[in-house]
Parts: C-alpha cells; sequence; structure tokens
C-alpha cells in the first residue's frame, strides 16, 4: 500500500523528544513516510544509546540526518561577517543555509515529492520550519511537548506571555494535560490546544516494557540520576548515593542505580569509585529503559526538576523527591515544585528522614499506591489512547 504522506521529525537536543512522538509515529506508520533531521551530533547519539528507542524509530523512520557544523559553511561564514549589516541580509543568508532543496537531498527526499507536514517540539523551533514553509505554505506543522512534564509557570512569566503580541505559529500544540493549557492560551489560538495525554504512557506501548524475567527483587527502590552540570551537583550526587546506599544495605533492599539518557564520565567515575558495580547482592547499575525498570519496582527516588516523577506515577509506582542539585536554573537545595504542590510525590528535603519514609511507603505499598493513582488522574486522562488522538488530528487536518 502506498503511503499518502511525507513528515519530517526535527529532533533539536535529545531522545526525550523521539521517547514522547515515536508511539504517534508507529500509529500512522501505514499513512506516512517519517524523515528524521537531527539538528546536532549529540541528539543523535543520545536515540543510539537507548537500544528499545533507537530499533523502533529505525523501523519507522525512511531516511534520517544528522546536521553538520560545515553544512553550507561559506553562507555560515558570510552570515557572521557580514549579516549585521542588514536584517534583510542577515534573513537571507539564514534561508541559504536552511537551504530546502539541500536538506531533501540529504534525506533522499525526490524533488518531484511533496512534504505535507512536520513534527517539532514545543520549546523552539527550528529555523528549518521557517525556510521549508517558506517555500510551501501548504506544510503544516504541528509541536509537541520534548518531554513529559508539568509545565507550570509564575504568574510573572505568564504576565509576559500575555503581554506578548506576537503568537507562535503552528496548526496543533498537543499537551500532555490540563495545567499546561495556563501557558499556551496566551502563546497560541485555542482552537489549536489538543490536551491528549503523553502517548508514551498508552497501554499498547507500555506493554513493550512489561517484565519477562521473574527475578524481580523485593524492595526495589530506583535512584534516577542526572548528569552532573556543576561543582556542586557532583558533591550533591555523591552525597546522596552514600547516604542512600547505607540505607539500603542497612535494610536489605535492592538499589536499582539509573543512569541518564546520556551519562557524563564524571557521574560513571561517582558510581565505579563507590564501587556499586562489585555489590550485586543489594545494588544495580542500569541504563535501561525507565518503564522496564518501573515494571519491577516499588519506589522511585529522584531530584526536583527530573522528568521521571510521572513516568513512575503512570505505572502507580510512588515518588520520593530530593532537593535540586544543579545550581543552573537557581533551584539548587530547593524542594518545592509542581509535583510536590499537586500532593504527586512525597517530599523528602533531609536525609534523616529518607530513611523513615521510605519503610513508610514499603509497608503501606498499596494504600499509597491508591492515593497517588487517584491524585495523578485527577489531572491525566484514564485509559487514555494519546497516540491514536494525536494521528487522527493530523490525519484530519491533512485531509
Amino acid at each position: 500500500m502506498k503511503k499518502k504522506f511525507n513528515s519530517l521529525v526535527i529532533i533539536r537536543k535529545s531522545s526525550s523528544e523521539i521517547d514522547w512522538i515515536i508511539p504517534v509515529m508507529e500509529k500512522m506508520n501505514e499513512h506516512v513516510k517519517f524523515y528524521t533531521l537531527f539538528l546536532n551530533q549529540k541528539a543523535y547519539e543520545s536515540l543510539k544509546k537507548n537500544n528499545i528507542l533507537f530499533n523502533r524509530w529505525q523501523k519507522i523512520s525512511k531516511y534520517h540526518y544528522v546536521q553538520n557544523k560545515i553544512d553550507r559553511i561559506f553562507f555560515k561564514i558570510f552570515k557572521i561577517m557580514f549579516g549585521w549589516f542588514s536584517k534583510s541580509l542577515d534573513k537571507e543568508l539564514a534561508f541559504k543555509i536552511h537551504d530546502f532543496k539541500f536538506l531533501k537531498k540529504k534525506l533522499k527526499i525526490k524533488d518531484s515529492e511533496n512534504l505535507h507536514f512536520i513534527l517539532n517540539e514545543f520549546q523552539k523551533t527550528s529555523f528549518w520550519v521557517n525556510s521549508i514553509i517558506n517555500k510551501d505554505d501548504n506544510i503544516k506543522l504541528f509541536l509537541f511537548p520534548h518531554t513529559t512534564h508539568i509545565y507550570k509557570y509564575s504568574k510573572r512569566e505568564i504576565n509576559v506571555f500575555k503581554k506578548k503580541k506576537s503568537k507562535k505559529e503552528c496548526d496543533a500544540i498537543f499537551l500532555g494535560n490540563k495545567l499546561d493549557i495556563d501557558v499556551w492560551k496566551y502563546r497560541l489560538d485555542k482552537n489549536k490546544i489538543y490536551v491528549t495525554g503523553h502517548p508514551k504512557y498508552d497501554n499498547f506501548w507500555q506493554k513493550t516494557f512489561e517484565a519477562k524475567s521473574k527475578n524481580i527483587k523485593k524492595n526495589n527502590i530506583i535512584l534516577a540520576l542526572k548528569n552532573i552540570t556543576d561543582e556542586a551537583s557532583f558533591k550533591a550526587t555523591l552525597y546522596y548515593l552514600k547516604i542512600i546506599s547505607g540505607i539500603v544495605k542497612k535494610n536489605k533492599y535492592f538499589l536499582t542505580i539509573k543512569l541518564p539518557p546520556y551519562p557524563q564520565k564524571e557521574l560513571i567515575e561517582i558510581i565505579n569509585n563507590l564501587g556499586f558495580s562489585n555489590r550485586r547482592r543489594y545494588f544495580s547499575v542500569s541504563n535501561e529503559n525507565i518503564f522496564k525498570l518501573l515494571k519491577g519496582a516499588n519506589i522511585l527516588i529522584n531530584f526536583n526538576l527530573s522528568a521521571t516523577s510521572l513516568d513512575a506515577l503512570s505505572n502507580g509506582v510512588p515518588v520520593i523527591q530530593l532537593p535540586a542539585i544543579s545550581k543552573l536554573k537557581k533551584r539548587y537545595g530547593k524542594n518545592d515544585s509542581i509535583y510536590t504542590k499537586l500532593r504527586l510525590v512525597f517530599k523528602v528535603s533531609k536525609t534523616e528522614n529518607l530513611e523513615r519514609k521510605i519503610s513508610y511507603i514499603l509497608k503501606n505499598k498499596f494504600k499509597n499506591k491508591k492515593n497517588f493513582t487517584q491524585n495523578y488522574y485527577k489531572y491525566f486522562p484514564k485509559k487514555q489512547k494519546a497516540s491514536e488522538e494525536v494521528s487522527k488530528i493530523i490525519l484530519n487536518k491533512l485531509i
């Protein structure tokens, strides 16, 4: 059966963007040929390190291209040297750098073939979108979250959106929950906003990660680590790893240390120095997909600003949130978040309370699961079919 539509998927930063959109791509695969543009090598490597996502993406995306810094180098140099002379020259050179014919050749799209729609994460639209739609304004643009998170902004930030007269251009934006509407209703026409839920929480997708092994550890705790961003996060990671490993060993729990998708050598160095790989009775270090690990987990421990909270809650796993460990976003040491405000997670700010909180959760597994699940479904659709819904919205807008 010949596929009716061609789509360009633009990946800006990491595999988390593919993680959000790939269930939709699978649902649409019968009707759509997908081509993927990675805006940098790091984004591609991030996906390559995630075996499950990479293998499924390879089956769907017909061709891909990783943007290179030396692409269209003459125009880039010219833009740096002379673009400041005038806005029109600067813009003209930007279009030359992001030449659609050049991109079509790299993606092996025939000149006679049309592109029908673009998928791009919603925070920052690539200039490739401007260039492509400038050539053909019939091409649709659909925006989606770059990760699963509740995007709750302060009143001051929302007032900034209110004052801005220019609105984001797109044909539709897909949101994970109704709370995100407050952020986007001043930046987009309301009829373009669709609350669909997060596709990766769909039942059909979650079945992919069901544990086949019967060797599931009792009182299994997952600690989701973040990458080292500064000296403060290095010291905090080392500190919390020592505290939590001590609690685990004392109480004969089992700790799975979950590495981030693109772990830095500084983080690996900390883990190796603490010797977790040699103490397999109580510990394991894993780069497996978070959902695969959650299927056999009793608790997830993470740091403030982590996107893993919703991953755990969607699987009925209680979450303990520790304070933010990075100084990059001026949140270091703070432990208030949208998740604590909505009572979706347990907040532990002092390490002396951590052992007691873990014990309480493990002793009251069913009670905690029921309470947190009820809270979770106040904001997220129950028995959702987000992939199907997003697919239908896109296809209806193409017809």
